[in-house]
């Protein structure tokens, strides 16, 4: 009699376990397991899937960016971004520089660009990170939310 109740407790959690194994398997389909989705008429496009959603564009801190310009930009570009002969370029007027979002200007900072570059007018490299390793994504920001100011700097003096 033990054996037989033991047997039939194994059947019976054993096909509890395969039930709910295949309701986990209908589980985030829209619908239950048996439902199919019918192919879009012809001509039709198939329904767009839903986008995902990017990360907002982290924003910049002008005055923290200021001092940080000061210590690791302002060598080449001046300290008002106004560039300096034969070394940065001037960063207020620079259509390069406007052109940019704010992130694929932090990407161009991060990267830097050899005096080899054809793109590299000044024929002077841009270090990676303006050659500080210790300039992180958000000390960038600042960085560029400073420039954004000096961009401004032109259309105050018309």
């Amino acid at each position: 009699m033990l054996s037989k109740l033991n047997i039939t407790m194994r059947t019976a959690l054993f096909s509890a376990a395969i039930a709910g194994a295949l309701a986990l398997a209908g589980c985030g389909k829209g619908g239950s397991s048996n439902s199919r989705q019918t192919p879009p008429a012809a001509g039709n496009p198939p329904a767009a899937t839903p986008a995902v959603a990017k990360p907002a564009a982290m924003a910049g801190d002008a005055a923290r960016g200021k001092e940080l310009f000061a210590d690791n930009c302002s060598t080449c570009h001046g300290d008002q971004g106004q560039g300096l002969p034969h070394l940065g370029k001037d960063l207020q007027t620079s259509k390069f520089v406007a052109g940019l979002t704010d992130a694929k200007l932090v990407a161009f900072i991060k990267h830097g660009r050899s005096a080899a570059n054809p793109l590299n007018t000044t024929h002077v490299a841009m270090p990676p990170l303006g050659g500080n390793p210790a300039l992180n994504t958000r000390k960038l920001y600042d960085i560029v939310a400073y420039i954004r100011e000096l961009q401004k700097i032109p259309a105050a003096k018309q």
